[in-house]
């Protein structure tokens, strides 16, 4: 299949194919087509699946979305914070008794859904000692709860982390348990989609410039809902700012400008 025909399609491509395909196809799927094929295979190497990228272009969106979900997925956000025990399950007191509760890590494992790990660097030696036997191959991977009963991955269950930093800034012991490593720097097309025509292009470009400046598509998202209730001026201060607001505010009218001066005048 000739990648760059006229089309430049994927139509040839059969995502549900349990390959990796032709290495050379894949180095040149767009970054999110590359993401979703992995997410549909269900293989030993696409299960413990690592998203890095830019805040707010869709990493987290995708990771619910799209792939192998037919046994749903739990999906928690780590902060530094965060205790192993929140992951694992604990004891809840009914009557008098102390009842086991699951949590999101073990019913995953046990159903054979996606867990999806948001923020997975916040990781602290509490939850990396949960983590390390859970990611470990399908195989070997399992974990032992308070109560002594031993839990092991049904089939099906595979993991999505995500996180902004790339996995050279991991601890090297999590960074090496990643099976696939994916890096997105660009707006996934459906959160580009669901913007207003006029801010498409603004939100595409803005994606691309370093950290101070860049706006993600996430606040592209909330300035379109407050525009129509405060207007444009007062909507880039409310979502952005006092700081940031006036030059987005700036940066739309110079690009509205601009544009009016390029129509064609009617004759």
């Amino acid at each position: 299949m000739d990648l760059f025909d006229d089309t430049n399609r994927f139509d040839d491509l059969d995502l549900r194919k349990p390959s990796l395909g032709d290495p050379e196809l894949l180095a040149k799927l767009p970054q999110w087509k590359l993401l979703e094929h992995a997410l549909t295979l269900d293989l030993e190497a696409t299960r413990i699946l690592y998203v890095w990228g830019p805040p707010g272009i869709g990493k987290t969106y995708l990771a619910y979305h799209f792939g192998r979900l037919e046994n749903g997925f739990y999906a928690v956000t780590l902060t530094d914070d965060t205790s192993a025990a929140e992951l694992r399950g604990h004891f809840i007191f009914r009557g008098g008794d102390a009842v086991w509760h699951n949590g999101p890590f073990v019913r995953a494992m046990l159903e054979g859904a996606r867990l999806v790990i948001n923020e997975i660097g916040n990781a602290n030696a509490d939850v990396l000692a949960l983590l390390f036997p859970i990611l470990e191959s399908l195989k070997t991977a399992e974990i032992t709860l308070p109560t002594g009963e031993t839990i092991r991955p049904a089939p099906g269950f595979h993991v999505v982390a995500t996180d902004n930093r790339p996995p050279d800034q991991l601890p090297e012991a999590l960074d090496d348990r990643f099976g696939v490593y994916v890096r997105v720097s660009e707006p996934h097309p459906d959160a580009i989609a669901r913007l207003h025509p006029q801010l498409r292009e603004l939100a595409l470009t803005s994606s691309s410039l370093d950290d101070e400046r860049r706006v993600s598509v996430r606040g592209w998202q909330n300035l379109q809902s407050l525009i129509p209730i405060f207007g444009l001026e007062a909507g880039c201060l409310l979502g952005f700012g006092p700081d940031r607001g006036p030059l987005v505010f700036e940066a739309i009218v110079m690009r509205r400008r601009g544009k009016s001066r390029r129509k064609p005048k009617r004759s």
